[in-house]
This record gives C-alpha cells, structure tokens and sequence, in this order.
C-alpha cells in the first residue's frame, strides 16, 4: 500500500467520517478513511466524496485522504474516478488496476488486507488504534 499512510480507518456514514477526524486531530495525526467494502455501488462515489467533503470542511486544519472501496467492478471505478474520487481500492486483475493507475493522480489499492479500524465496532478503542496502541 505505498503512498498512504496510516492510520486507516474504515467509514460507514458521515457519522463514523466525523468521530474518526475528530478523533485524529485531537491527536494531531493524519488519517486516511477508506469506504466500507463495496460503498462505491451501495453508497455511490457522488455520496462518500460529498461526505469526505463535510466532513474537511467541518473540521479543518487536518490532513484527510479518502479511499473508496469499489468491490470487484471496474465500472465502479471508472464511475468514482468521474465523479472526482482520487483513491480507490478494487479487487481485479493487475492490468486493469495499471490502467486504473495511469487515469488517476491518486492511488488506486488492490484487495490486499488493510490493518484499518472499522468505525462500525464503536470508538472505544479508536484513540488507541490512532495512537498505535491497539492490537488489529
């Protein structure tokens, strides 16, 4: 996964996006927030980018990258990188992600395991996830 950095965190709503910026910048740590498995069909990439946008613009001054999670379909993809998403993750072949990469600035993830804090567990451990101090 080079080219980001951690900690990840993984988002289900705008609700989830929030705890975990506030959260990051409480402790002045960067964060990346990747979508829940498959978001670019169930949620759409319209949705999540105008979520990450609220949520950049409700709570400045932290750095944010977004990632949205496009399942197996290339054509999700391919939507997300026209609706503005820089940073997808997507489960294909090699060729297709070299071509997905040569349309994007951004990174574009293939389906490799992610040491990520799921949002949806709550935010008892969180702090410590984005401390470091947390067992995946």
């Amino acid at each position: 996964m080079s080219g980001l950095s951690g900690p990840f965190l993984i988002v289900h709503n705008i609700g989830h996006a929030r705890d975990a910026v506030a959260a990051a910048k409480d402790l002045g740590r960067p964060v990346t927030l990747i979508s829940a498995p498959g978001a670019a069909a169930s949620m759409g990439a319209d949705v999540f980018n105008r979520m990450i946008d609220a949520v950049r613009t409700e709570i400045p001054d932290i750095e944010i990258v977004a990632v949205i999670d496009c399942g197996s379909d290339p054509g999700q993809a391919m939507q997300a990188l026209r609706l503005g998403s820089r940073n997808l993750r997507l489960d294909a072949h090699e060729d297709v992600l070299k071509k997905l990469r040569d349309m994007t600035d951004g990174m574009v993830l293939d389906a490799s395991p992610i040491a990520a804090y799921d949002m949806s567990n709550g935010t008892r451990d969180l702090t410590a996830w984005l401390e470091g101090r947390a067992e995946e």
